[in-house]
Parts: structure tokens; sequence; C-alpha cells
């Protein structure tokens, strides 16, 4: 899901600094790329959720909402989440055009019922395996 809904006129190694200095996170290989992306970073939020902001050779961002890659889950629903990439603009003055109608604010972002947090099942995963190479 890419909107493109907001332009920035300051160079996007100077927004991926201000983001990394808020706490975000290069996601690396681990997030899937879109076309023109040029870099994309995330950071959890005090819940399960966690939000991704990804930045194009066009100065446009993007800014969503998901379920944290902590769990297997992930993505489960992804939803647009501009407020909070705003707020991070307007406090460092970056200026920036909004250039499409934002989507709505996400009311709430649907999570599965059960959670399983993958590096807990690796480790349980190794266990089974130890146990059993002794076993055999």
């Amino acid at each position: 899901m890419s909107y493109d809904a907001i332009r920035v006129f300051t160079d996007l190694t100077t927004i991926k600094k201000l983001l990394l200095e808020e706490g975000f996170y290069d996601t690396g290989i681990l997030q899937s790329w879109k076309e023109g992306q040029v870099f994309g970073l995330a950071k959890p939020l005090e819940n399960l959720l966690e939000v991704h902001i990804r930045g194009y050779l066009n100065n446009t961002l993007d800014a969503e909402v998901e379920l944290s890659r902590e769990y297997l889950g992930h993505p489960y629903e992804v939803r647009p989440f501009y407020g909070y990439l705003i707020n991070i603009l307007r406090k460092y003055h970056i200026p920036f055009e909004i250039i499409r109608p934002l989507p709505p604010y996400p009311q709430y972002v649907l999570v599965p019922k059960n959670l399983t947090k993958w590096k807990s099942l690796i480790f349980l995963i190794g266990i089974v395996g130890v146990v059993g190479s002794i076993f055999t």
C-alpha cells in the first residue's frame, strides 16, 4: 500500500538521520521494498504495533502501522499512519506538503487472536532438536 501522500523539501538522507534519532531502525532486507524506495525504517510503539516509514526517489514519504515484526502474524494488517510522521516533520521544522488526500487515521489495527513470538518458536525448535539428538 503506497500513497505517496507527503513530499518533503529536504534531502532524504537528512530525513532518514532524523528518524534514526527518533528511535527508528533500518529494516534492511527484512522489509518488502517498493518501486523507487530509498529507505525503509521501523519503530516499535508501546503496544503490539510498529510504525514503518518509507522514503522514495521523488522525495515522498509513506507511513504505515502494523503488527510488530516480533510476531509470526507480521504483517497481519497494514494501515496508513501519517499523523505520526507529520508530528515528527513538524517537530524538526521539516518543510513538507500533503500532495494527496490523507487516508483516515486508523481507529484500530487488527491483530491475530493468538500471537506467537517467532523468536520463542525458534528457541523451542532448537530445544526439541537438541533433545531429539540426545535420544537418537
